[in-house]
């Protein structure tokens, strides 16, 4: 049975038997996106799709309604390139999965990623292989360069989103940044990532009785040991004043919707019945599946 929160994000469309219900894995890069497929994968084999035919993906709706409709064994769906708003099929739940993370502790995960590319022809492992992680994030901010690290966050969850963005956000934009994060079904955040995945059992259980998000670690970075702040401050000092203050205001929107996004988070496991307990569980089963 869904709680209060389920039914205030789900309305009035209710899962029901006769509902086809297809998980929508709105994949941000660096954002531990590559181990929740591994999950995603072991639960639904060949029913699960890690698309990346990127070209068509960019169309949006036009491209994804059909998509879904011509593969109907399609239980979840992965996308680096997810455009907004999702389409709205007959008889049919679209559920969209986000994780979120703090936008200037991700950076030094971008560029140790796009850095060890080493065979990769893309402009960011380019530039990454060629340049110090201070030269790095100076290219990035740049108008012209994909916003990977630029208000990433949030254009990824306007509609419609450009992906080499360089009008700025408004106000009005970021608005309907901030209702993608409130409405979407699973929101979830890297830092605290296995609440984050209990939130999205709890979700998932009415429409697939039997989902088991258990994981291993994919694409592991480096130790999570240091506090947060002693990481962004050994970032500033890599990267010098200058650029780290430039870094801040080309993040300004990112940095308000992760509030937003924490704040939602918070909400959502409160109100949850038993969570410490099956936090306790979902971790002994994550231990279990390791060994």
């Amino acid at each position: 049975m869904l709680d209060h929160f389920f039914r205030r994000i789900f309305g009035e469309k209710k899962i029901t038997p006769r509902n086809r219900v297809v998980i929508i894995h709105n994949h941000l890069f660096k954002n531990a996106g590559s181990t929740i497929d591994w999950s995603l994968r072991r639960n639904f084999g060949k029913d699960f799709v890690d698309h990346r035919d990127d070209g068509n993906m960019r169309r949006g709706a036009d491209y994804l309604g059909p998509y879904l409709a011509e593969h109907p064994a399609v239980k979840a769906l992965s996308t680096h390139h997810l455009v907004l708003p999702l389409p709205v099929l007959n008889n049919t739940r679209l559920l969209m999965m986000l994780m979120l993370r703090h936008p200037i502790e991700r950076i030094q995960s971008v560029y140790n990623f796009e850095r060890k590319q080493k065979h990769a022809s893309t402009p960011g492992a380019i530039h990454a292989r060629k340049y110090s992680l201070s030269e790095y994030v100076e290219w990035r901010m740049r108008p012209d360069v994909g916003a990977t690290i630029r208000n990433y966050h949030a254009i990824r969850c306007m509609h419609g989103h450009e992906y080499t963005y360089t009008n700025g956000i408004a106000e009005k934009e970021f608005a309907r940044a901030v209702e993608t994060v409130q409405s979407t079904e699973m929101i979830g955040l890297v830092e605290r990532f296995d609440e984050s995945i209990v939130l999205f059992e709890e979700c998932l259980r009415p429409a697939f009785p039997e989902i088991d998000l258990s994981y291993r670690i994919q694409n592991v970075g480096p130790s999570k040991d240091v506090p947060r702040e002693e990481r962004i401050d050994n970032l500033k000092k890599e990267v010098g004043e200058a650029v780290f203050a430039k870094l801040l205001d080309n993040n300004r929107w990112d940095l308000q919707l992760y509030t937003v996004a924490c704040r939602e988070f918070a909400a959502r496991v409160e109100k949850i019945n038993e969570f410490s307990q099956k936090l306790t569980s979902f971790r002994a089963r994550c231990q279990k599946l390791r060994s």
